[in-house]
């Protein structure tokens, strides 16, 4: 065999290898998109979860239950996402002002202290009655791209969730965006970094903010 027809049979070779591996790379990157895609559908689904005999309808109206309104916690997301029982089914809450570390997002892992967060959300909300609270800013808006809505949460004793969180260092205040609550938010927030409560304690990182009252817009039917 000619040394040219050798030349060109490599040359045809790493082509073909070439070929080849670019299609294995193409499938495999073409895997992973869909499973963050099916991922991100989970979650979202997580959203809202219809009540026992409701038919899921994520194109139905939503209507802002009324301030001051008092509502059964239907289940906990997280530490600062929650299911309210309302005559419509379940309806996706975001407590406004905090910022707990993730457990359930679809491309982050759980981060240090959000097990925690989430466990006391459950202890104190999940099952319980509470009272929902909009913020009196009428620029802040009720509900979240995401469709959530965004309140504060008095438990039945009273106290203010949010800032129970943010005293017991499992949560943080997020004041990037102005809340009417925010300086004692961000007063508690001192007090516990100074005694070193919860996530402030140095075997945990400050946690960083996910979906976040940043998301915020008024969706609320007009």
């Amino acid at each position: 065999m000619s040394s040219v027809k050798k030349i060109l049979l490599i040359l045809s070779s790493a082509v073909l290898v070439s070929l080849v591996l670019f299609a294995v790379l193409r499938t495999v990157s073409l895997t992973q998109r869909v499973r963050t895609l099916e991922g991100l559908l989970d979650y979202d689904q997580q959203l809202y979860v219809p009540l026992s005999g409701e038919a899921p309808d994520s194109t139905r109206a939503r209507t802002a239950p009324i301030d001051g309104s008092k509502h059964k916690v239907f289940s906990v997301v997280d530490g600062d996402t929650i299911k309210l029982e309302t005559p419509e089914g379940s309806l996706p809450l975001r407590v406004i002002g905090i910022d707990t570390p993730e457990t359930v997002h679809p491309m982050k892992p759980i981060e240090p202290g959000g097990s925690e967060a989430s466990q006391k959300a459950t202890e104190l909300l999940e099952g319980h009655t509470v009272v929902i609270h909009y913020d009196p800013d009428p620029n802040h808006g009720k509900w979240d791209k995401y469709g959530r809505l965004l309140a504060y949460l008095d438990l039945p004793d009273g106290r203010d969730f949010g800032l129970l969180m943010i005293k017991n260092g499992l949560a943080r205040a997020y004041p990037k965006y102005p809340f009417s609550r925010q300086e004692a938010y961000l007063a508690a927030e001192r007090t516990a970094q100074q005694e070193k409560a919860g996530i402030w304690a140095g075997q945990y990182d400050p946690c960083e903010p996910a979906m976040s009252d940043s998301e915020i817009v008024d969706l609320a039917p007009r």
